[in-house]
């Protein structure tokens, strides 16, 4: 018999925080405050289970943070160059909030909204968003669902769906903070495999400026390995192309990126329809306290973020990442935990 779903008053505020759970004992809780994912508790080789995601003890601490821990980022996930585009011939000015940089949708960002739950079951959460036309220089009405849903193998989907009345660039992403060990200080003890041959180099500003081989340097995880030789020197924030082999469903996923911690022996298995996915390695992370009560900062987790290449509505293909009325922006990413576990 399934359990009815649990959610609690976060605070004492308006927000709450629900929680999605499994036959696996895997527990995942998401807040409607920016739609954001505030733990997911999975279990180790040895059946004990820890939270691999960095979070704020007290929703305050996510109202004033400027870190995006576990947020849902739109309308449009990392930067745009000074905030201009062409749309329709028309340049746009977009809010900086980044130096010369727009980033994560500004004052603008669904990571800041409150969102509005539409279903909570045991195992699936669906919440709503609708955006103020004008807020950050974003014209459009945008009708934003983000559904949640945790199977029994394991697997947290992530389903965007948006909709607009005028054209508009979308490109969505979740920014959680992954450490497979709850214990570790760092996350230079895990391995990391990208499914890129190519990654995107960037100027001072962090805006793409050339496709760039990845062969031959610290930006190369082909294979999987350790990230101990980055350690220290070589931190990562960068965008990796992904190469679209294969799909592995229905929705066009395919595989992005395999991390794993051999100390507890969790994995975490990415799979998504974007075309690229960003490696951040938390280097300019404030220092705070976790949720476990643990002091976290810089290289204390590193972020996946799947989404659209960064600045890509000042590119060739700009018209891909403008949504326009009468169609939908859709974005699937998955989640596999621990599939190893299973595949004994």
């Amino acid at each position: 018999m399934s359990q009815a779903p649990q959610s609690s008053i976060w605070d004492d505020s308006k927000f709450r925080l629900y929680e999605l759970s499994n036959v696996q004992n895997t527990r995942v809780i998401i807040s409607d405050f920016g739609a954001t994912i505030v733990e997911i508790n999975t279990v180790d080789q040895h059946d004990d289970l820890g939270n691999i995601v960095l979070g704020y003890q007290h929703l305050a601490q996510y109202q004033q943070g400027t870190s995006s821990l576990g947020a849902t980022v739109g309308p449009w996930a990392n930067r745009i160059a000074q905030g201009q585009f062409l749309l329709d011939g028309k340049k746009v000015q977009l809010e900086l909030n980044e130096t010369n940089n727009h980033l994560h949708g500004a004052s603008a960002g669904f990571h800041k909204k409150h969102w509005q739950m539409i279903e909570h079951t045991e195992q699936k959460l669906l919440l709503a968003y609708t955006s103020t036309p004008g807020e950050a220089g974003y014209d459009a009405e945008l009708t934003v669902q983000v559904c949640f849903s945790l199977d029994d193998e394991d697997c947290l989907s992530i389903d965007y769906k948006v909709n607009s009345d005028r054209p508009c660039p979308v490109n969505m992403t979740n920014h959680s903070y992954f450490n497979l060990n709850p214990a570790a200080e760092n996350i230079w003890q895990h391995q990391l495999q990208i499914s890129a041959t190519h990654y995107l180099a960037t100027d001072k500003n962090n805006i793409p400026v050339a496709k760039t081989s990845v062969k031959d340097s610290h930006f190369d995880f082909t294979s999987l390995r350790a990230l101990i030789a980055n350690a220290g020197k070589q931190n990562i924030d960068h965008c990796y192309c992904i190469s679209q082999t294969t799909s592995s469903d229905e929705h066009g996923c395919h595989f992005a990126a395999h991390l794993q911690d051999i100390v507890t022996g969790r994995s975490l298995l990415i799979e998504t329809t974007e075309p690229g996915i960003q490696l951040y390695t938390s280097e300019h992370l404030g220092e705070f306290i976790n949720r476990d009560g643990r002091t976290c900062g810089t290289n204390s987790a590193l972020c996946l973020e799947t989404q659209q290449y960064p600045d890509a509505v000042n590119s060739s293909d700009a018209e891909a990442v403008i949504l326009r009325p009468g169609k939908q922006y859709r974005q699937v990413t998955k989640y596999r935990f621990n599939c190893h576990m299973r595949d004994k």
